[in-house]
């Protein structure tokens, strides 16, 4: 899926329109873990980055980890083997 929209150019002069996309997708995967909408895998995935890199920055916002269920394992294991 993709979704597009527009930004003021003068809110990110200082940043490429690269990063401007990957902050917005780390923290939109931020969002959406807190609210329990994404596990940690998925949510990493959404961010574009490994589980290590979405834990780190996690940490660095001050997000609490929730606890994966063991659905969530398995889900989150069936796709990591998917992807091999």
């Amino acid at each position: 899926m993709q979704i597009s929209f527009s930004l003021p150019e003068t809110q990110f002069v200082a940043e490429t329109p690269e990063a401007v996309t990957q902050k917005i997708r780390m923290y939109a995967a931020l969002g959406l873990y807190q609210a329990g909408e994404l596990s940690i895998g998925t949510a990493s995935e959404l961010a574009g980055v490994d589980r290590y890199e979405f834990l780190d920055f996690c940490k660095r916002e001050g997000v609490t980890l929730h606890t994966q269920t063991p659905n969530e394992l398995e889900a989150d294991l069936r796709k990591f083997t998917r992807g091999k």
